[in-house]
């Protein structure tokens, strides 16, 4: 992966996960990247507008910001991706609106990402592909027995114990016919850190999404979270990431190599200090099991934000990682 800039590389997720993962594959030098994403959000300004067009749109805000993390001016895409996270006195947010307007215009979201090179006379490293073109809720259920309806519901009950035991879409929506292509066409196909249910394992569930990356010749890698969410992979190791995703794909080979950071290489003293600020959250990392029968990678890719003292995975050091990496 680190020789041939023109690998045909798929990233799947969603949230901040995913873009993190393709700027660092632009800085890296790859071109040929298609970015599939969950369109079914419903917290905060995303929720209200599919509220207040009664459910019928889809989700565009994962949708902007993997569109803008292809764009390989760096200074560009900041001033960009300021402009479109600002918000309003409403709590408006500017990307939704501007690419609802867009999606209009264009016929379709999978179709804005063409609109906006024109528009902002940009080349971008890729394309983003909504993972279905018809709208839907996440729904799941948990240990307790509850159900619930709308993605915003994972993010509320991030610090809960009461964990997730399913999740499934209403209604039912058919996998975008581009999605499935790129998923059978890639050479690579990267699962991005992100929320396991509400990023992630949500874009296997449109109708075919398994099918294709069953069927899929790629060379497979799942990018584990740094941190666990108590309502999600609390306790978790890369084993138990298998387990997970054997539970929604079925049986087989699903990764070819996992990739989970390294937290020894961080400031001991303050790393202390910010893991038991997570503790507060019921938040633990990902543990590393020495014993896995995956090919498994420790590697030197988190770093700890300065502004907010959280774990994050680095846009440098991830793209120096895929620089050497061979799957």
């Amino acid at each position: 992966m680190g020789v041939d800039k023109k690998l045909r590389i798929c990233t799947i997720g969603g949230g901040s996960g995913m873009p993190v993962v393709n700027r660092a594959l632009v800085r890296a030098g790859f071109g040929n990247i298609s970015s599939i994403v969950t369109t079914f959000d419903s917290g905060g300004d995303t929720g209200r507008m599919r509220t207040d067009e009664r459910g019928s749109v889809l989700a565009f805000s994962d949708y902007w910001r993997s569109l803008i993390s292809l764009w390989k001016d760096g200074k560009k895409r900041v001033v960009w991706g300021e402009m479109l996270s600002w918000r309003d006195g409403r709590g408006r947010n500017f990307g939704n609106i501007f690419f609802q307007f867009m999606a209009e215009k264009s016929g379709s979201l999978g179709e804005v990402d063409s609109l906006f090179e024109k528009l902002v006379d940009v080349k971008l490293r890729g394309r983003v592909i909504p993972v279905a073109s018809k709208p839907a809720d996440i729904c799941f259920s948990t240990l307790s027995g509850k159900k619930y309806r709308g993605e915003h519901n994972l993010d509320d009950l991030r610090m809960s114990l009461d964990q997730v035991t399913k999740i499934w879409l209403e209604p039912r929506v058919k996998a975008n016919d581009e999605a499935i292509e790129a998923v059978l066409k890639a050479e690579v196909v990267i699962i991005c850190p992100g929320s396991m249910y509400g990023s992630v394992l949500v874009n296997f569930l449109p109708t075919g999404m398994v099918g294709a990356y069953r069927k899929s010749r790629a060379r497979k890698l799942l990018m584990t979270n740094i941190m666990s969410s108590a309502n999600e992979n609390d306790n978790y190791n890369q084993d138990d990431y298998k387990m997970l995703f054997a539970k929604y794909l079925g049986g087989g080979k699903f990764f070819d190599l996992v990739v989970m950071a390294d937290l020894k290489v961080l400031s001991g003293r303050r790393l202390k200090r910010v893991l038991k600020l997570y503790e507060w959250e019921h938040s633990y990392p990902i543990k590393f099991y020495k014993k896995s029968y995956q090919k498994t990678l420790l590697v030197d890719v988190a770093i700890i934000e300065e502004k907010n003292d959280r774990l994050r995975h680095s846009e440098i050091k991830l793209a120096n990682f895929f620089e050497k990496v061979k799957i």
